[in-house]
């Protein structure tokens, strides 16, 4: 029969398959729990502050003037999420270029398809606009923007790499300072609370599926979820969410199919490409089987410091392979 278990040696493995789909799947189904919180034009924080003006980036990567941040980072491109008894998040109707309608830069509105000096695109990931030209320093830029509030993430992503930013959730004066602080670290540098980090366990057992079975096996493999907030209401609040999926049984991507389809929904710099495909339509199109919740077991509830709290819930993924 030769080696089983995967069709040649490009092809996305089990182990991609279940960290990938798993984060898709929660990002999208806790966003359909309300997820995000909505930043309108000029709305004020309590000590006074533009929810909705961006600043200059502080990444090296793009010119001075060309790239602009808002407080908070991974925006919501996707449209038709509507959660009883919230608001929609606030996106544009534009399939071609899916997302937010538009930026104001000094109080008039520049669309999502504007060409010409204040033509732009968006970085979701760590929400920004980018203007295709420089625009002047000192202009008032502005979005009305929609943010996820629990992050979910590759637990790869949390080491050195990168910088854990406290008190987020409320626009604080250090927002504008450009020379210290959290916010003078470029965006894709910074983790910001609450999250939920996803990783693979390098353990693995098997069952046959029937007796006399090769080809085809039960597979189970243990996931680590990594609960992280700023206090204990929220962590145990992730603990809940995560624990309470046993015996869930959720789609897998298949990736292979995706790729060779060109059908990524999200570009290398966080933009949406033209139609691109929100969870549910990739799961209608590219499924390849499902994965069952087993056995959720919260792992050590710890206050790392005062403002640091953390949990672990193992939970062991089983598909039929």
């Amino acid at each position: 029969m030769g080696l089983i278990g995967f069709n040649n040696i490009f092809s996305s493995n089990l182990n991609n398959k279940l960290l990938d789909s798993f984060i898709e799947y929660f990002d999208w189904e806790l966003l359909n729990k309300g997820n995000y919180f909505n930043s309108s034009l000029g709305e004020l924080s309590p000590n006074g502050l533009d929810y909705s003006e961006l600043k200059i980036s502080s990444s090296e990567h793009y010119p001075s003037g060309s790239a602009w941040e808002g407080f908070r980072s991974n925006w919501i491109w996707q449209s038709g999420i509507a959660p009883d008894g919230f608001s929609e998040p606030l996106v544009g109707s534009n399939d071609v270029i899916p997302g937010i309608s538009g930026v104001y830069v000094d109080d008039t509105f520049y669309s999502s398809s504007t060409t010409g000096d204040y033509a732009h695109k968006v970085d979701y990931f760590d929400g920004r606009i980018i203007f295709d030209n420089a625009i002047p320093i000192s202009s008032k830029v502005q979005a009305e923007f929609s943010y996820k509030y629990i992050n979910i993430m590759y637990a790869s992503n949390l080491p050195y790499i990168r910088e854990i930013q406290y008190r987020t959730l409320d626009k604080s004066s250090f927002f504008n300072t450009t020379d210290k602080g959290d916010y003078a670290t470029p965006s894709e540098m910074r983790t910001q609370l609450p999250l939920i980090a996803i990783e693979i366990v390098p353990t693995r057992t098997f069952k046959p599926l029937g007796l006399g079975s090769v080809a085809h096996k039960f597979v189970y493999t243990d996931m680590l979820f990594h609960c992280v907030a700023e206090d204990e209401f929220t962590r145990n609040q992730l603990v809940d969410m995560v624990s309470f999926q046993a015996d869930t049984e959720i789609p897998l991507l298949n990736l292979d199919s995706i790729s060779s389809n060109n059908a990524f929904p999200i570009d290398y710099e966080g933009v949406p490409v033209s139609g691109a495909l929100r969870y549910p339509d990739l799961i209608s199109t590219y499924c390849s089987g499902s994965a069952r919740f087993l056995n959720p077991r919260v792992q050590g509830m710890e206050m790392l410091n005062s403002r640091l709290y953390g949990s672990v819930v193992r939970i062991t993924a089983e598909v039929i392979q």
